[in-house]
């Protein structure tokens, strides 16, 4: 089993947990509030990572840290990867349970790049409108890639909305290389 399917059968069982306990969202928070800890604190890393520590012991560190705050079953399989040796995964498991969950709900997952950060008014506007025009909840995820120069890249549902500014420019060098030069009379 690779490293990515093991994070996803973590994911699913964590869902299955949390759905049947009525905690999708008290979930998505623990396992969220979990790996930013965890990436927070290399002491906290490292102990969770060490061979050497007794699994007795890192359940007791988990829980003391952890117990009160999440839902048990972020807990559980929290204590359940870190004893298996894969506290690595933890990004990827919260991840993919986001993911999970926001298929089980009917969202839609758009995948945002600009040249520089969305301001809430602007991200605002770009999740209302992909709201509308696919008529189910939209979800974004956000990226900043300062080598689009400008504008907005958005994959949403297997489509690929191009905005950018280097893809524009791209276009015209294009045609302008295709076009014949003058010159001939």
């Amino acid at each position: 089993m690779t490293t990515s399917e093991i994070a996803r059968t973590y994911a699913k069982v964590l869902f299955d947990l949390a759905s049947a306990a009525d905690a999708v969202d008290a979930a998505d928070e623990g396992v969220t509030a979990v790996v930013t800890a965890v990436r927070g604190h290399i002491d906290l890393r490292d102990a969770l990572a060490d061979a050497q520590v007794p699994a007795e012991k890192k359940r007791e560190v988990l829980r003391e840290i952890f117990g009160a705050s999440v839902a048990p079953e972020v807990l559980a399989i929290v204590t359940l990867a870190v004893e298996r040796g894969h506290i690595a995964l933890l990004g990827d498991v919260a991840r993919d349970y986001r993911e999970i969950a926001e298929s089980q709900r009917g969202v839609v997952v758009a995948e945002i790049t600009t040249a520089i950060a969305l301001d809430e008014s602007t991200r605002a506007t770009i999740e209302k409108q992909l709201t509308t025009s696919l008529g189910r909840p939209v979800a974004l995820r956000e990226r900043v890639d300062e080598s689009i120069v400008g504008g907005i890249v958005i994959k949403v549902a297997g489509r690929v909305l191009d905005g950018s500014l280097a893809s524009q420019l791209d276009s015209m060098r294009a045609t302008l290389s295709a076009t014949p030069q003058g010159g001939e009379a």
